[in-house]
């Protein structure tokens, strides 16, 4: 049944004009073909497009194009527009949803044509097909799959936001209990898993930020405590080092006073020798002196025995001119004048052996004093060298004190300043302690958020001063130098200084 007349009057154009049926033939053949007057209605149709809506073409034929659209459509304005933009010569070509015969629902590709007269006015319009139904189908269905993906997809998406919600304002517990089918249990599954992953993480990190806290908290207390310790050890030591000074200087004027006294005691000792000498001669002048007052009472004794036997012979010679008469008279006076004077030289003798008894006694008892004299004066010397050489050992240990008090004080500066040191690091440790204890309680804060679904316990604050020191050594070493050092100590007045000038 050809679709399409054609007038065959023009020879020259009837090659055209069989080239053009055949190319109608062809889409015949491969396209359904309907075709239309004006208004709507059905000229004919060719097998392909009877066979795609299931008419016969007297089921059809004169019919309305509206018994191929379902009612609503084809009351529409949209459906009036459309055969409106036909009749004024306008092409469509689209996918379209047709109604067959039984009301079944068929989809074509279709492009409607309007055919012009040699005015260039519409008389007709043709429509080529391609059923396509099958191929919707498959889309509808694919989309009514997808329809179903997209739900689940938003079921999905609604209870993981949710969980997601939840997690981002800090709940770790929020895990997904909602029934998720196919590819998205496993989904569930790897979120719940994190979210138990990631609250077991949160866990220890809350728990180790307790731990920091509680640890930073005391580190700035110890290093608050370590810094007041540091401060007052440095002010210790300097004091300290400042009385070092001084005893320093004490024990150096000391040794050199000790210096001294070992030089006077051995100029002391010297003398004590040299008087030592001094009595011993004197010891020995004074035995010369005992022998001269022997050899005297000797001397004296002769001249007593002198003047006895010149008393006796003057006695005998005045008896002897006493018998010679007038004659011996002048020898009687003479003899008288030998006895008197022989009386004087006894009683001068008596006399003088009487003091020289004295002398002697005297001088035995001079002898007696200068030996004792002379014993106190070894013993003198003796202690004198005793203490002459306990004066060189406490001057030498007086100046090796002085040495080691030197390198003390050396040490004990280098301590000062080492301590000095050691606070300004304390001071720079408490300052990092502090912002390590600041930064622990922000990352404590910022746990707190998270819900871990266990009770967290606050970490016990750190006391201030429980780590100060039971006693302060430094202090109680400064005490006792201070002690030592200060004039007119316990320490000092043990310790009088020697009157040199006694020895």
């Amino acid at each position: 049944m050809a679709l399409f007349s054609f007038n065959r009057e023009d020879s020259d154009v009837s090659g055209k004009l069989s080239d053009l049926q055949g190319i109608v033939d062809a889409i015949q053949r491969s396209q359904a073909v309907i075709e239309f007057n004006l208004d709507g209605s059905i000229i004919t149709a060719n097998d392909n497009f009877l066979k795609t809506l299931g008419y016969t073409l007297g089921e059809i034929q004169g019919q309305r194009h509206s018994m191929l659209v379902d009612a609503a459509y084809a009351a529409s304005a949209e459906y009036r527009e459309f055969w409106r933009r036909l009749n004024a010569g306008e092409f469509f070509a689209d996918k379209f949803r047709r109604v067959g015969k039984g009301g079944k629902e068929v989809w074509i590709q279709a492009s409607y044509n309007p055919i012009f007269d040699k005015n260039g006015k519409p008389t007709k319009v043709i429509k080529f097909a391609a059923d396509i139904t099958a191929v919707e189908a498959e889309r509808r269905q694919a989309e009514a799959e997808r329809e179903q993906v997209r739900q689940e997809q938003e079921h999905v998406v609604s209870v993981l936001a949710q969980s997601l919600d939840r997690l981002a304002r800090g709940d770790l517990t929020a895990r997904i209990d909602a029934r998720f089918d196919g590819r998205y249990e496993q989904l569930k599954q790897d979120f719940n898993a994190a979210i138990d992953s990631l609250k077991d993480a949160m866990s220890a990190i809350a728990q180790s930020a307790r731990s920091m806290e509680s640890g930073s908290n005391e580190i700035a207390s110890a290093s608050n405590d370590l810094s007041k310790r540091t401060e007052q050890q440095a002010a210790s030591l300097e004091e300290t080092a400042a009385a070092l000074d001084e005893i320093t200087a004490t024990v150096k004027r000391s040794a050199e006073g000790a210096q001294q006294a070992s030089t006077a005691a051995a100029a002391a000792s010297t003398d004590a020798d040299r008087s030592g000498e001094v009595v011993r001669e004197a010891v020995a002048a004074m035995g010369e002196i005992e022998k001269s007052s022997g050899q005297i009472t000797q001397i004296i004794g002769v001249i007593d025995e002198i003047a006895f036997q010149t008393n006796l012979l003057a006695l005998n010679a005045g008896v002897e001119a006493a018998r010679a008469g007038e004659a011996g008279r002048g020898f009687a006076v003479v003899a008288q004048e030998v006895r008197a004077l022989a009386q004087r030289s006894a009683d001068a003798a008596k006399e003088i052996k009487t003091l020289i008894a004295s002398s002697t006694a005297q001088v035995e008892r001079g002898v007696r004093l200068v030996g004792d004299t002379g014993q106190a004066l070894s013993g003198i010397v003796a202690k004198v060298g005793e203490i002459n050489g306990l004066i060189r050992e406490i001057a030498v240990s007086s100046q090796e004190q002085a040495t080691g008090l030197n390198q003390v004080n050396a040490a004990v500066n280098q301590m000062d300043q080492v301590t000095q040191q050691n606070a300004a690091m304390v001071e720079q440790a408490n300052t990092s302690s502090a912002s390590l204890r600041g930064e622990a309680l922000d990352l404590a804060r910022q746990v707190s958020r998270f819900q871990v679904g266990a009770a967290s316990q606050r970490p016990e604050t750190a006391q201030a001063e429980r780590h100060a020191p039971a006693r302060n050594p430094v202090a109680e070493q400064q005490a006792r130098l201070q002690a030592f050092a200060r004039p007119g100590s316990a320490a000092t007045a043990a310790a009088p200084a020697a009157d040199w000038d006694d020895l």
